[in-house]
């Protein structure tokens, strides 16, 4: 039964923070992102001077997913101005990974699984 209201509790947030659109997420100032590790986002190219371009975090520091912010990267994916167009297959690739989980862990929820 704990696990049970575990799940459920979960779930309930989930679902709040899925009805939430990328607008109504709580905006990441650019502090925030820059202290973001490199696996919040969903690609990351080097540029010929070497330096650094991250692009489309979707995981909030302490590593979790954040919903808002995959739909909002999901949905931003075409404006991303790409060094190597097979980055953006790749972050398509990973984004969509995470989509379909969060899809899954939705439906288990809904059936009690």
């Amino acid at each position: 039964m704990t696990t049970f209201l575990s799940s459920l509790a979960v779930f309930i947030v989930l679902v709040v923070l899925a009805a939430v659109s990328p607008v109504g997420a709580e905006e990441w100032s650019r502090a925030y992102i820059n202290a973001l590790p490199d696996s919040a986002f969903a690609a990351i190219e080097t540029t010929r001077d070497g330096k650094k371009v991250r692009h489309l975090p979707h995981h909030d520091r302490s590593g979790e997913l954040d919903i808002p912010h995959l739909k909002s990267a999901r949905s931003r994916l075409k404006q991303v101005k790409w060094m190597d167009p097979a980055n953006e297959v790749r972050a398509r690739e990973h984004l969509e990974q995470h989509w379909q989980e969060y899809l899954e862990f939705l439906k288990r929820g809904r059936h009690g699984q």
